[in-house]
């Protein structure tokens, strides 16, 4: 026999085995686009990218990593692609993202640490030092 629990929530029931993701490119009036962090969520992943979006746009930056950028300089933020996974593929997916966003910062790093080697370099050529 079932039992009646009127007035309290039921937290036996199992979350969905599968969740849904969306894949959202940020495009720049500069021609230069990129990916943002996958947005996940079980049910309503377009509030979820909805309410991320607002949030950003109220403050005037979107954050990506350690670079800010202005809103002025986003020209369209686009969702490519909606998928559902299972629970178990997300964690995996989940793994190779934060991978892949670390190897991306660390070669930001290098990247901006060379050319700002270089910069130095022709401006002591430029002033003869």
């Amino acid at each position: 026999m079932a039992e009646s629990h009127e007035g309290t929530q039921d937290h036996s029931q199992p979350h969905s085995d599968t969740l849904l993701i969306a894949h959202v490119t940020v495009h720049l009036v500069t021609g230069e686009s990129f990916q943002l962090y996958p947005f996940v969520d079980p049910d309503d992943v377009k509030s979820k990218v909805s309410e991320l979006v607002e949030g950003w746009a109220s403050s005037g930056f979107l954050l990506r990593g350690t670079r800010l950028y202005p809103w002025h300089q986003v020209r369209l933020l686009e969702a490519n692609t909606v998928e559902e996974i299972t629970r178990q593929e997300a964690q995996q997916l989940l793994l190779a993202w934060q991978a892949e966003d670390q190897i991306r910062t660390v070669q930001s790093f290098w990247k901006t640490k060379e050319e700002k080697k270089e910069e130095k370099k022709s401006e002591a050529a430029n002033t003869g030092h």
